[in-house]
């Protein structure tokens, strides 16, 4: 074998070696060295890591941030998650949490937080605020009605008429619909169906009673076509 054949067999044999040995211990600099994890408030990190799989000393090659960011959104409070793997075996998380809207209880269950569209969260606590309206039955609520009730809540946020911080309950029941009742003991019968529609022409009556410096007590719109309204004596 020539000196030269003998020399490539050389680079060629070392090259191998330093594959087999990359592939056995990977570079440091293909290790996660931290994880960076922020917008997470209700999320712990520990379960965040817990659930990505990513720590400190492990390859950054070898864990999908696809598959991290799917096994994290598995927890109900995370609605958006953004992974980057960043210089110096960094791995930044952004986690954005949803926003508990109402309360969800009905008879024999633990209260529960739901957010805008809908979605259950985790256990009401104190430690987490008690501070919102409540969604309530005797029994488990129906998904449409579940949907009317969200959506009556919508409304009221940006209602000058009733706003979201007035509501204290709305009752669900299969047999009456949706009544509402605000923190000043107000009691609004919505029935079924057509909240937008109801909605706007409970906005119209209570503005017209408070132009005449009247307080209303109950309204019934559950008909969708006539409201009725009995004011305080």
């Amino acid at each position: 074998m020539s000196v030269l054949t003998k020399g490539i067999s050389a680079i060629f044999f070392l090259s191998l070696c330093g594959i087999i040995f990359f592939m056995v211990e990977p570079s440091d600099h293909l290790k996660v060295r931290e994880v960076v994890i922020t917008g997470n408030n209700r999320i712990t990190s520990s379960e965040i890591i817990k659930r990505s799989g990513i720590r400190a000393g492990t390859t950054s090659m070898l864990f999908s941030t696809s598959q991290a960011k799917q096994e994290i959104l598995e927890n109900p409070w995370a609605e958006e998650v953004r992974m980057k793997k960043l210089l110096h075996g960094r791995v930044k998380v952004e986690i954005l949490e949803r926003e508990p809207f109402c309360i969800v209880a009905w008879d024999g269950t633990q209260p529960y937080y739901m957010d805008r569209k809908g979605n259950l969260l985790g256990e009401a606590e104190p430690s987490h605020g008690l501070d919102f309206p409540v969604i309530s039955s005797k029994n488990e609520i129906p998904s449409g009605l579940m949907l009317q009730a969200i959506e009556i809540l919508n409304l009221s946020k940006f209602s000058p008429a009733l706003g979201w911080a007035e509501i204290s309950e709305i009752v669900v029941g299969e047999s009456f619909g949706i009544r509402l009742l605000t923190l000043d003991h107000r009691l609004i019968t919505f029935g079924k169906d057509n909240m937008k529609s109801k909605w706007r022409k409970v906005e119209r009556m209570i503005v017209h009673s408070r132009k005449n410096n009247l307080m209303e007590k109950d309204i019934d719109i559950s008909s969708g076509e006539v409201g009725i309204i009995s004011y305080d004596s």
